[in-house]
């Protein structure tokens, strides 16, 4: 197991990244607090092609809804790929990453690490995905003393005696983004996301803060509906955390970076989807230790449904944030 860690002294935190294993951060602790979830004991997750702690899912998040699809001008079939993960109706699921070992690693710095794949180079991605690029992931851990109160959630939530002005809200950071280089004279499709299975440590007294969002209804398979969209913006909301989830939203990113946030007595954790993130699935079973709050940049199914392209010689670029207060 190649797990490199990063360290900010500041924060008090640090992050494990298995870059040997698909780049799937396996765990992050802040002031000696594990704030991801495996489903698995480490050895044994690595062994399999399970998902937890914070997997990128590349090129397509989620599933797909046909072996064949149709993105940026080029026929694309998975039907002979023997390897393909796929969910319990032979969907194929959660990209070609998963456990994908031959990444490009750098240290630039002790809270900083950089990994990266020259798609072209691989032939067992690009006969997968014939879309020749480069892709490049950044982890950087932080701190961020200046936390704005707009972007906390109501302090009627927190527990009784905590004091939430906001020169007492020192935040740990982790910043991941994800930057497409369509650097090799193709253009490429853009249906990744990410999947942070973070930890619930009191679920019974814990509320998921969700931002503004329009509700995709999905079929029993996990994939949209036909006309799946609904047209009506529903407000941010709070929820209790007890209640099971797996459901898909469009945000509304328009205004400013959508945030979701999970409030506890003793844990108080935001995702701001910083840029380049239109849709998010929350995932949360009955009984479950953590929720899944998964920045995508688009739908379910969107290779199928049609992507949007980075144009050759474009990037694009997308981020997200964690702050645990």
């Amino acid at each position: 197991m190649d797990a490199r860690i990063i360290r900010c002294a500041k924060s008090q935190s640090q992050l494990a990244v298995q870059t040997d294993a698909g780049c799937v951060a396996t765990s992050w602790q802040v002031r000696g607090q594990e704030i991801l979830a495996l489903p698995v004991a480490l050895a044994d997750f690595l062994k399999s092609q399970k998902t937890g702690g914070i997997p990128l899912l590349y090129p397509y998040a989620n599933r797909l809804r046909a072996d064949h699809f149709t993105a940026a001008d080029k026929a694309v079939e998975l039907s002979r790929e023997s390897n393909l993960k796929r969910d319990s109706n032979g969907f194929p699921m959660h990209g070609l990453l998963i456990r994908w070992a031959d990444w490009i690693v750098t240290q630039p710095a002790q809270d900083e690490l950089h990994a990266s794949i020259v798609w072209g180079d691989h032939a067992q991605l690009f006969a997968a995905y014939p879309f020749a690029h480069t892709l490049r992931v950044r982890w950087k851990l932080g701190q961020s003393p200046d936390q704005p109160s707009n972007q906390i959630t109501n302090p009627s939530t927190y527990a009784q005696g905590t004091s939430m002005t906001d020169e007492s809200l020192i935040a740990s950071t982790l910043t991941v983004t994800t930057i497409i280089a369509a650097d090799k004279g193709q253009d490429v499709p853009v249906s990744f996301g990410w999947h942070p299975y973070l930890a619930l440590h009191d679920r019974v007294n814990t509320q998921l803060h969700l931002p503004a969002r329009r509700v995709i209804t999905l079929e029993q398979n996990g994939l949209p509906a036909v006309g799946a969209t609904s047209t009506t913006w529903l407000p941010a909301c709070a929820q209790s955390a007890l209640a099971p989830m797996d459901d898909l939203f469009q945000l509304n990113t328009r205004d400013e970076s959508p945030v979701a946030s999970i409030v506890a007595p003793r844990q108080r954790l935001q995702m701001t989807l910083t840029s380049g993130y239109s849709h998010m699935q929350v995932y949360s079973p009955k009984g479950a230790n953590f929720v899944c709050v998964e920045p995508m940049t688009a739908a379910t199914n969107a290779l199928c449904d049609g992507a949007a392209v980075v144009k050759s010689g474009n990037t694009f670029s997308a981020r997200f944030d964690l702050r645990v207060l």
